[in-house]
């Protein structure tokens, strides 16, 4: 096999290769943000049955999860560690209505989204009654700039504010994003047409107080077969209950460690 990180020190007397294996898909999954099959067997140099039993162990304890275009994100267990204890739980509670409507209306499911720098959590999801249909995506992260939660929420932020998230891209890379993130805001949602994962696409439309604080968004997720069908009803079913939701944001406020 091999090794994909630094070892600490000659191998344990009882080495379990089965154990290593793991290990080595968790760190995989941490940095690269999505595997499959056989790029991890080819990676590790191990044979694509080992890598799918163990895999399929890290997505039952949450390290790991499938998506419909058969490839492995990080899941819950790598990716919530990093939001402030009970971040969202209150807004959880608030939208958790109107979320279940929502899916229960377009049978596609629905996505609570935060932004965090320049990265989407998924902190709640509700599945759709479509028999198929994107599965649940809570704990996962993604770049912002590849879901269309995080696309409606960037295009509520200022030029200072934006530039700040995104230091390192030229004058050229930074003026195209706000561009892309101007249509974004002129069209009043965000739309991902399988950005992050080929077979997923999203609509999705920002959660706001009072004041213009961005709290969050909430997404539709579609399987990209079916998104330009199900587009208006989605557009739609959004924005009707998203005019509710933010009268019922209207005096939440996140603290300031956290904005």
């Amino acid at each position: 096999m091999v090794n994909v990180a630094p070892t600490h020190g000659p191998p344990p007397k009882g080495f379990l290769h089965s154990v290593d294996t793991a290990l080595q898909l968790i760190l995989l999954l941490r940095d690269s943000g999505a595997l499959t099959i056989s790029g991890a067997a080819e990676e590790l140099d191990v044979g694509l049955s080992t890598v799918h039993r163990s895999m399929a162990m890290l997505v039952y304890r949450g390290f790991a999860v499938r998506t419909e275009s058969r490839m492995y994100l990080p899941g819950p267990a790598l990716a919530t560690s990093a939001l402030q204890p009970g971040l969202g739980s209150d807004l959880t509670r608030l939208c958790q209505h109107h979320m279940e409507a929502i899916a229960a209306e377009t049978g596609e499911t629905c996505h609570l989204i935060i932004l965090q720098g320049s990265n989407c959590h998924f902190i709640h999801s509700v599945e759709g009654t479509n028999p198929v249909r994107v599965g649940n995506r809570r704990g996962q992260v993604m770049p912002a700039t590849q879901n269309s939660g995080g696309l409606v929420m960037l295009a509520e932020l200022s030029p200072r504010e934006l530039r700040s998230l995104y230091a390192t891209l030229s004058d050229e890379e930074f003026e195209n994003l706000r561009k892309r993130l101007r249509r974004t805001r002129d069209r009043g949602h965000g739309t991902n047409f399988g950005f992050f994962e080929q077979d997923v696409s999203a609509v999705a439309e920002c959660l706001l107080n009072d004041v213009g604080d961005v709290l969050g968004a909430l997404s539709l997720a579609v399987p990209s077969s079916r998104f330009r069908e199900a587009y208006p009803r989605c557009v739609d079913s959004l924005e009707r209950h998203m005019r509710d939701l933010n009268r019922t944001l209207t005096s939440y406020r996140v603290s300031e460690s956290v904005l």
